[in-house]
């Protein structure tokens, strides 16, 4: 039966009861927004990167705070338990100077300061460079801005850095078009 087929009196009470549930959804601040929005964030106070997408962001707390939102959009995305980097030291992630976080500029939205549009994690083990997760606002998908990133990742990172899995099947796909070698990523 649909909405539009109750009396009255009954599709009010369903509505109330819709709009408690929705006000209950996910508390706390911003709590239903969260819930439905995907963000990316200007960075007045951070320079546009030249010719390039990356932005560097190990050192700058409110730099390292957006990463750690693109973390969370990641995590939900791919139904991981916990998001990949959280901005201040704690017992689960602990302040690791070999761990590096960078942000990617919007390519779709421009403006004379960088828009965030995504962010990326790389660690160091054994010696070896590691790209443990990388994420882009959908919005921004398909424009440029993942090979613009990957490119910088390369020329910033080198061209032997692996890639940690497990991998979406997006991130397989765009992997394989650009001829990376599966040795990087297959495990």
């Amino acid at each position: 039966m649909s909405i539009k087929d109750l009396p009255p009196a009954d599709r009010e009470a369903l509505m109330a009861a819709r709009q408690e549930e929705y006000e209950n959804f996910w508390p706390g601040p911003h709590g239903r927004r969260a819930r439905y929005a995907i963000e990316m964030f200007p960075l007045l106070h951070a320079d546009k990167p030249r010719g390039r997408a990356l932005i560097p962001a190990a050192k700058d707390m409110r730099l390292r705070r957006v990463v750690e939102t693109f973390g969370k959009y990641f995590k939900l995305e791919l139904g991981f338990d916990v998001p990949p980097f959280a901005a201040e030291p704690s017992s689960l992630y602990e302040s690791d100077p070999t761990v590096e976080v960078v942000l990617f500029d919007a390519r779709k939205v421009e403006a004379t300061f960088p828009i965030a549009a995504g962010a990326a994690g790389l660690s160091v083990a054994e010696g070896q460079r590691w790209l443990d997760w990388i994420w882009i606002h959908p919005f921004e998908r398909g424009r440029g801005l993942g090979g613009q990133a990957w490119n910088d990742l390369e020329d910033v990172y080198g061209r032997d850095f692996k890639i940690q899995s497990p991998l979406s099947p997006a991130m397989e796909k765009f992997l394989t078009r650009r001829g990376v070698d599966r040795k990087r990523w297959a495990f």
